[in-house]
């Protein structure tokens, strides 16, 4: 009953959507017609139930013999089409409202409607995707271009799906994290090698971030016209030579560069996968699959602890990245290889008519309210477990290298469980009514919580306050969730681009930031003090509390008007009450 309710509700919206408004002086008839449709809407209704005479097995029967019979004269069908609907409906030939079968368009048009206008174009529709269909013509089934949609929604069998898209493409978004991550494990070694400060460390590890937020935009542009397999691949081996040249460098010039040529080559791992998915998998499936390679891709950062320090301990730090060289590689080839060619058709424009440009993404005042903390939360999470909680492990906390690697080993398992278990709970929270930014509010909070925590120094296990620091990173499933419901179809590549400019500028912003706080403290003994990493993760929550309140601020409001509604001047607490006249009886009320 709640989807069948839900379904004519959406109807309903979208007849109220397309209808152009009626003059004053029509709106009385106009009330008097759609009461008269209703009451013989209600008696087919009853009467098709109590007969048990559905009207889909109707129309299919009737289509069946329609086809064994075969086309009559010009209007041969239409007229015993016809000459049965007045059969059955003896109110049809009069003139009268029938609801059970709809008139053939020719005769539609002909009669017209005396009543409500009719809609020619697409100026009166609103852009709500959710109700507008499709309105432009439907292509020839004989054309190519049909052949090539056809053969486009042919599905691959499951199993060629799991090794020919997925896999390939969590391979990659997994090699992106454990570039990302594992700065955290060879710093100590990059710092004795090269002398390295606070600064010059952040700044190695951040310049990941920056070029990578920076090719968000014009990945999204070149994956909506490339596809995937070709632009994943392509990139990758710019990833290659950053691996070669990181792992054979003499200078920290040359690092940088080598860190800056993986963050370009892996930038599009993330996006590639997400555009993959949606290309090949039922819709249906998307947001599980989705969630399957967050996850499967998040054990990059398992793999930057323990595993990495067995590997540094074993072979050191340059010909771990050799293997990172042949890995990736291999990756590469992988993509391009065995992912099968995408046969997309050209993309159907906007049905709003709406420009699908960067300035509407920006200028968007929901992505204005969310992009703040989603940027602030998540990509703080990702410079603070990338980066400075080794760091403040060591220095604050006094761990040795081996309780270091295991609590980033348990972070990292944190951010692999929390996209699947935040994907899950914001799926059951949904259904429940609770949207998605009340649980991406929630988690900002918790995330400045745990942050709060570590600064004033509650006494708890360390473990604790770090582990929600390193789940936050993984709520860029609920940013996009949102998104997606932000912006259409045809937009929300570059909308989800676009807040991943933000993530990772910010995570850039943060990494190299904390660096400069606490360079500006002299290390004692090889630790900088606490006093360094309080201020400099003090101004980072300063930030995030900014962004969240802002956030809050269209609930504040809401919440506000909710306990105080003016009552003859008097402030009441109580919700605002709707005349239940104004709702349930529309000819009391015209205006509509």
């Amino acid at each position: 009953m709640r989807i069948i309710a839900e379904t004519v509700a959406l109807h309903a919206r979208y007849h109220l959507t397309v209808v152009p408004p009626l003059p004053e002086s029509r709106q009385r008839e106009a009330v008097v017609l759609g009461d008269e449709r209703f009451k013989v809407l209600a008696e087919q209704v009853d009467r098709r139930v109590r007969l048990g005479q559905p009207l889909m097995q109707e129309t299919i029967n009737r289509l069946n013999s329609a086809e064994q019979e075969g086309p009559g004269p010009a209007t041969g069908e239409e007229s015993g089409y016809n000459s049965q609907r007045a059969r059955k409906n003896p109110n049809a030939a009069s003139g009268g409202v029938d609801l059970e079968q709809t008139p053939p368009a020719s005769a539609k048009a002909a009669r017209g409607n005396p009543t409500f206008p009719k809609v020619t174009s697409r100026a009166n529709a609103a852009p709500d995707d959710e109700l507008n269909p499709r309105v432009t013509q439907e292509p020839d089934p004989t054309s190519a271009t049909a052949r090539l949609e056809a053969a486009r929604e042919t599905p691959l069998p499951k199993w060629r799906l799991i090794l020919s898209v997925f896999l390939p493409f969590a391979a990659g978004y997994y090699l992106s994290f454990l570039f990302r991550t594992i700065n955290a494990s060879i710093s100590p070694f990059l710092a004795s090698d090269f002398g390295l400060g606070a600064a010059e460390t952040g700044l190695l590890a951040s310049v990941y971030f920056l070029v990578f937020a920076g090719a968000q935009i014009p990945i999204g542009v070149l994956l909506d016209r490339y596809g995937p397999r070709r632009v994943q691949s392509v990139l990758l081996v710019i990833a290659v030579g950053g691996t070669s040249l990181f792992g054979n460098a003499d200078s920290f010039a040359e690092l940088l560069v080598g860190r800056a040529m993986i963050g370009l080559g892996v930038a599009a791992s993330l996006m590639a996968g997400l555009k993959a998915i949606v290309m090949w998998f039922p819709r249906n499936r998307v947001a599980f699959v989705n969630g399957g390679m967050i996850m499967l891709g998040s054990l990059g950062a398992v793999t930057a602890t323990a595993p990495t320090d067995w590997l540094l301990t074993w072979c050191g730090w340059r010909s771990l990245f050799e293997l990172l060289t042949i890995a990736t590689l291999a990756v590469a080839g992988l993509i391009y290889f065995a992912v099968p060619e995408s046969n997309e058709g050209p993309k159907r424009s906007v049905p709003s008519g709406k420009s699908l440009t960067l300035r509407s993404i920006f200028s968007d005042p929901r992505f204005l309210r969310i992009a703040p903390l989603s940027a602030t939360c998540i990509g703080s999470s990702w410079a603070m477990h990338s980066l400075w909680a080794a760091s403040w492990l060591a220095d604050v906390e006094g761990f040795d290298r081996q309780g270091v690697i295991n609590q980033l080993f348990t972070m990292a398992i944190g951010i692999s469980l929390g996209a699947l278990l935040l994907g899950t709970l914001a799926d059951r929270l949904r259904k429940r009514g609770i949207s998605t930014e009340a649980l991406l509010a929630v988690c900002g909070a918790l995330f400045m919580l745990a942050e709060l925590a570590l600064i004033m120094r509650v006494p708890l296990p360390s473990i604790l306050p770090w582990s929600i620091v390193s789940v936050v990173g993984a709520a860029t499933v609920l940013s996009y969730a949102i998104i997606a419901d932000y912006f259409p179809v045809e937009i929300a590549a570059r909308a989800n681009g676009a807040l991943n400019l933000l993530h990772f500028g910010w995570a850039f912003a943060v990494q190299y930031g904390i660096g400069l706080i606490v360079n500006q403290w002299a290390p004692q003994d090889g630790h900088y003090p606490l006093d360094a990493y309080q201020t400099a993760f003090g101004f980072s929550l300063a930030l995030q509390f900014a962004a969240l309140s802002w956030f809050a601020v269209p609930w504040l409001r809401s919440f506000v008007r909710f306990i105080f509604v003016p009552a003859d001047g008097r402030a009441v607490l109580a919700p605002a009450v709707v005349a239940e006249e104004s709702v349930l009886e529309p000819s009391q009320g015209i205006e509509w």
